[in-house]
């Protein structure tokens, strides 16, 4: 990154750069899913040039980890190789969440596939068969994405899939759409009734594991690229939000870009020409919230003396995101001496960190040192002092 700082009082984002954080923007690049991406859009190729040739791919994996972003690259990807080709393609992309009905999602499909047909007057059945008269008329192919179609069989059953797969024969068209199902988790076939099965039985299945701390590191580096300012995001700060969305969210994804973004409004909110250490423990409090009042209250006075320490340590430190646990045990003794009391030896000390980090208040880097993922040193300085 470059050294150059916005104004303060500016934001640190920049123009379009909020947007570019969202859970429904497709990057340029997707680090670590190049292979993945790689294989969808070599499956699907043979379907522009033989539009009958139709294709099932199934993407399966957890919350987060690139499997709605893939897709929709693919899509657009195949895009523009259709226009290279002289190809008509179009891709559409319906999230079976968000309907509560096999009405609705035909509709959604509709919105995509034929944005100038009515949607009014028709039930599904007529929808499917309008949408293949279309796309044999206009000499078409589309790839439907259901995103989430775990949530469609759990739902609505597997009927929408059945019609799909039927309605080119009630139409008297050959098959023009082909399909991408994304779910959770692969299981949800062995649901599906024999029939539609054999219909919509994938020809691949791509397994989207949880992002590793140095994969979620790539992709939230290549998103600040475009989101911020030059200088506004540190390489510390990303590598911090990266272990807390590996070692909290599970290696989601969304989970980092979010806690990347809020930490990014409260360094505006601040006027600050960065991201402070202080800005993501607060979008993490606010985030997801994993300490209480409780918690810290259920602590022993030697383990409260030693967070107390920490927290001043940090606070001290400024703009770093780690303590020198020399710092930090300097900082106890100052914390004992202040209410006249005898410190305990240097390896109690330590111990007492141990356990610190074993409840997950604190975090303990080696080469770095000790900090706070879940709270803001502030805050935690205050409530301690008022309870000691």
């Amino acid at each position: 990154m470059g050294m150059a700082l916005p104004a303060r009082g500016g934001s640190i984002f920049k123009e379009g750069g909020i947007e570019r954080l969202s859970i429904d923007y497709v990057p340029e690049r997707l680090p670590h899913r190049e292979s993945e991406l790689r294989r969808i859009v070599e499956a699907f190729k043979p379907f522009l040039g033989h539009p009958h040739a139709w294709r099932r791919i199934l993407i399966h994996g957890p919350t987060g980890t690139g499997k709605t972003v893939t897709a929709k690259k693919a899509g657009e990807i195949l895009s523009k190789i259709s226009r290279d080709m002289g190809v008509r393609f179009k891709y559409a992309h319906v999230n079976c969440r968000f309907e509560r009905s096999a009405f609705g999602l035909v509709q959604g499909i509709i919105r995509q596939a034929i944005p100038g047909l009515p949607l009014r007057g028709y039930g599904p059945a007529e929808y499917l068969r309008a949408l293949f008269g279309h796309l044999e008329d206009n000499d078409e192919v589309l790839l439907l994405t259901l995103d989430e179609a775990d949530r469609l069989i759990g739902g609505l059953g597997d009927d929408l899939l059945y019609a799909l797969t039927r309605a080119s024969e009630a139409a008297e068209v050959p098959q023009r759409i082909s399909i991408i199902l994304i779910a959770r988790d692969a299981n949800f076939l062995g649901r599906l009734r024999p029939q539609v099965l054999s219909k919509i039985r994938p020809d691949e299945a791509l397994d989207f594991k949880p992002y590793g701390r140095s994969e979620i590191f790539d992709i939230l580096s290549d998103r600040v690229e475009g989101a911020f300012r030059a200088g506004s995001v540190s390489a510390e700060a990303i590598w911090f939000i990266s272990k807390n969305a590996s070692a909290l969210g599970g290696g989601d994804a969304r989970y980092a870009i979010q806690l990347l973004l809020a930490a990014g409004l409260m360094a505006d909110r601040d006027g600050s020409p960065r991201i402070l250490p202080e800005h993501v423990r607060e979008a993490q409090e606010r985030m997801d919230p994993r300490i209480d009042r409780e918690d810290l209250l259920g602590l022993s006075r030697e383990e409260r003396d030693a967070l107390l320490a920490v927290a001043r340590a940090l606070r001290a430190m400024g703009e770093a995101f780690y303590a020198p646990i020399e710092a930090v045990w300097g900082y106890y003794r100052v914390v004992c001496e202040g209410r006249g009391a005898e410190p305990i030896g240097r390896d109690s000390f330590e111990a007492i960190l141990g356990r610190l980090r074993a409840l997950g208040i604190v975090d303990i880097e080696e080469g770095a040192g000790i900090s706070l993922p879940l709270m803001r040193a502030r805050a935690l300085e205050e409530f301690l002092e008022a309870g000691s």
